[in-house]
C-alpha cells in the first residue's frame, strides 16, 4: 500500500491476553503485528470479570481498550444480566470509533454479534475470523448453530484458520458470502531456525495445561521412556487446570521429578528460546483449529511429534 492512507481497523476478539505472558488469545498479537504497516488498529476486548471499568493501553501495534463488567466472580443466576451489560457497554464504546473503516471480529457468537450491530451503526463492513475447534461445540447446539449461521451469513467475509474448519462450517449448512482460509500467522523473526544443532537431550511441551492438550499424558509417556533414555529431560511450558495434578504426580515420583522442568507461563520470546534449545517438540492435543505452537516449533526447525 506504500504511502496510501492506513485503514482504520477495529478488532473485537473473544479471547485476548489479560496480562503480559498470558497465553489466552495470544495469537491475536501476531495478527496485530501483521497488519500494523497497513492499519491503525483499535482493539475492543470485553470481559465479564476482571478490573472493573474501561482501561486503555497503547502498544507499538495497536491501542487496546479493555472493559470488564465486574471485579468479582458473578453467580450463575446473574450471568445473563452481565452479558446484557457486556453488549450494551460494548456497543456504547464501539460506536465512538467513528473513523472505523472495517470491523474484524475474532469469534462469532459474542464478538461477531457485537461487530454486526456496530457495522450497521457505523455503516462499515465487518469480517469474522473463526478459531473454534472443534466446530462441533457450535454445530451440536441447536441455538448456537442457528445464531452462528445468522451472523456468519451477514458478515462480508468469514476467515478460517484451517481448511478443515472451513469444511466443518460449510457442512453445518452455513454459507457465508465469502469464506477464506487464512491460517494463523507466525512471527518468523522471533521463531527463527535454531543455529545450535548439538544434541541437548531435551524434550519440550508448550501449551495451556488443559486436559485435552495432553500435558499430563506427555509426562506419563516420558516416565515410560525414561528408563531407556536416562539422560533426557522433559520441559513443560504453560499453566492451567492440569498444573496441580502434574505437580502432585511429580511429588510422588522423585526420580521422575529430577528430570522434569515446569516453566509455567512464558512470553513469546522466552518460548522461542526454549524451542531453539530443545531436541524435539511434543504436542498430543486431541483437537486444534490450527495449532499455533506446532507451526512455531516447525518455524524454529524443531522436529514435532
Amino acid at each position: 500500500m506504500g504511502e496510501e492512507k492506513k485503514i482504520n481497523l477495529l478488532v473485537i476478539p473473544d479471547l485476548f491476553p489479560k496480562f503480559e505472558g498470558d497465553v489466552q488469545g495470544i495469537f491475536i498479537l501476531d495478527y496485530l503485528t501483521c497488519v500494523k504497516d497497513y492499519c491503525t488498529t483499535n482493539v475492543l476486548f470485553l470481559r465479564l470479570v476482571g478490573k472493573k471499568g474501561l482501561h486503555t493501553q497503547t502498544t507499538d501495534d495497536a491501542t487496546i481498550h479493555r472493559y470488564c463488567v465486574s471485579s468479582s466472580k458473578l453467580p450463575a443466576l446473574l450471568k445473563p444480566f452481565a452479558y446484557l451489560i457486556w453488549f450494551i457497554k460494548g456497543y456504547q464504546i464501539g460506536k465512538q470509533f467513528k473513523d472505523t473503516d472495517i470491523i474484524h471480529a475474532h469469534g462469532t457468537i459474542l464478538s461477531g454479534t457485537l461487530s454486526y450491530l456496530l457495522s450497521k451503526k457505523l455503516k462499515v463492513p465487518f469480517i469474522i475470523t473463526e478459531h473454534q475447534g472443534p466446530f462441533s461445540m457450535t454445530s451440536d447446539s441447536f441455538w448456537k448453530l442457528r445464531w452462528t449461521r445468522f451472523i456468519m451469513q451477514r458478515a462480508n467475509a468469514v476467515l478460517t484458520v484451517s481448511h478443515h474448519l472451513k469444511e466443518e462450517i460449510l457442512a453445518a449448512g452455513i454459507h457465508p458470502k465469502k469464506i477464506i482460509v487464512t491460517h494463523n500467522p507466525v512471527d518468523t523473526h522471533l521463531f527463527e531456525v535454531k543455529t545450535k544443532t548439538a544434541i541437548t537431550n531435551s524434550i519440550l511441551f508448550v501449551g495451556r495445561l488443559d486436559e485435552f492438550k495432553g500435558g499430563l499424558r506427555c509426562l506419563k509417556a516420558f516416565e515410560q521412556v525414561l528408563p531407556n533414555n536416562p539422560l533426557h529431560n522433559f520441559t513443560i511450558v504453560g499453566d492451567g487446570e492440569e498444573m496441580q495434578p502434574i505437580k502432585s504426580y511429580l511429588n510422588s515420583k522423585p526420580a521422575l521429578k529430577a528430570r522434569v522442568v515446569l516453566k509455567g507461563s512464558l512470553t513469546k520470546a522466552e518460548i522461542a528460546k526454549e524451542m531453539q534449545q530443545a531436541d524435539f517438540f511434543i504436542f498430543p492435543s486431541r483437537h486444534e483449529s490450527f495449532g499455533l505452537v506446532i507451526a512455531e516449533a516447525i518455524s524454529c526447525g524443531l522436529p514435532v511429534i
